[in-house]
Parts: structure tokens; C-alpha cells; sequence
């Protein structure tokens, strides 16, 4: 299977939602569900979250982030971590989330209490090599720039047009077909109580071809 049917299903796995086969609208139907359905994870609560996996509100306070602190977005969106760092640095591991030829290892993750820091769900997956082959995020955040910048200046990713005034939608494309994609929704209702929510965020960054 070429690398646009892996990125397909990887995208549909990395939340737990159906796969969509057609190959012209089914990133665009994943990202859509992605952001509208956010998937529970068993470690949510655990950093603070709602199951839903929002942003933490007057309801779920910000909380000290579960495992080792992160100083720099750079330390969790990397590939050349082993499953031994990623246990070793989070008390709590989902392990069960094989996909194809790829073991996922999904964690909490909360980087922090900034408006610029993420809340969310986070999943390695490794490839039989025991390489990470892809990293996928699902959470929110109250400022996104930081998220872009990092994305844009080492993964390459690119702002592509859209008709939808409430989509961001950055994307890496190989041979004309989207392999990376970050797509940043905007909340109808901003609460200035929740400063960390003003934006969902559905990320799946594919291992590059040169890595």
C-alpha cells in the first residue's frame, strides 16, 4: 500500500474514528470529525482534562503537567525518540493502539499553563523498525503560533487555502499528496475564564521521507 492509503488510515487511528476511503474528501471528513468529535482517552483526566479531552476551564483548572516538564514544543514533536523515553517520561502510557504495522503509545499531554501552551491527547506510533513513523495531537490551546512556527520551520508544513473562516489548515505534501496536516479550529463561544480554549487542534505529522 503506497503512503497516501497509511496516512489515510493513520489519521483516522490516531483518534479512534472511522476511516473515510474516498481519496478526495476523506482527510478533509477525518479533520472535520477530528475537531467536532474530540475522543476520550484513559489519561485525560489524569492532566487535568475533561474526557472529552477540552481545555482545562473553572470546571478543570489548569494542573501541573503529568510527567517531566516540557520547556519547548521541539522536545515532544520529534522522531528520533525510543518507546523506552516515552515510558520513562510519562507515568501513564495507552499502549493498545496498533494500527496496521504501527504500535502507538498515546499519552496526556499538558505542556504547560500559558495561552500558548497545548492540552491534549499525544500518540507516538512506531514502526517494526522501532522508529517513530508518526506523531498525531489532539487537543487545544489559547494561542496557536508557537504550534505554527515550530511546524512550518522544521516539518515544512504550509497554509492552504480554505473556504471555511473558522478552519486554519496547514499541510506538508509529497508528489502532490497531503502526508502532514494541522488543522486549527476557532471556538464559536470564547470564555475569558478559559484562555486555554479558544482553539481545537488536530495534528498528524508523518515521518519525513529524508528522516
Amino acid at each position: 500500500m503506497g503512503r497516501p492509503g497509511l496516512l489515510g488510515l493513520g489519521l483516522a487511528a490516531a483518534i479512534g474514528l472511522p476511516y473515510v476511503t474516498s481519496p478526495d474528501s476523506g482527510l478533509r471528513k477525518w479533520a472535520n470529525s477530528a475537531v467536532e468529535k474530540p475522543a476520550a482517552t484513559s489519561t485525560a483526566a489524569a492532566a487535568g482534562l475533561s474526557a472529552a479531552g477540552s481545555a482545562p476551564n473553572a470546571s478543570h483548572p489548569v494542573t501541573r503537567p503529568e510527567g517531566q516538564p516540557v520547556t519547548h514544543l521541539g522536545e515532544v514533536f520529534r522522531f528520533d525518540v525510543t518507546t523506552g523515553w516515552v515510558l520513562a517520561r510519562w507515568p501513564r502510557v495507552t499502549t493498545r493502539l496498533a494500527t496496521l504495522d504501527l504500535q502507538g503509545y498515546r499519552v496526556a499531554l499538558v505542556t504547560g499553563t500559558k495561552e500558548s501552551d497545548l492540552a491534549g491527547s499525544l500518540t507516538y506510533y512506531f514502526n517494526p523498525d522501532q522508529r517513530v513513523q508518526r506523531i498525531a495531537f489532539k487537543g487545544t490551546t489559547g494561542d496557536t503560533r508557537m504550534l505554527v512556527a515550530l511546524l512550518s520551520s522544521q516539518f515544512g508544513f504550509v497554509r492552504t487555502a480554505t473556504p471555511d473562516p473558522h478552519l486554519h489548515l496547514y499541510q506538508v505534501k509529497e508528489d502532490r499528496e497531503v502526508v502532514s496536516e494541522l488543522r486549527i479550529h476557532s471556538i464559536s463561544t470564547i470564555k475569558s475564564t478559559d484562555p486555554h480554549g479558544r482553539f481545537q487542534v488536530a495534528l498528524v505529522i508523518e515521518r519525513p521521507s529524508e528522516s
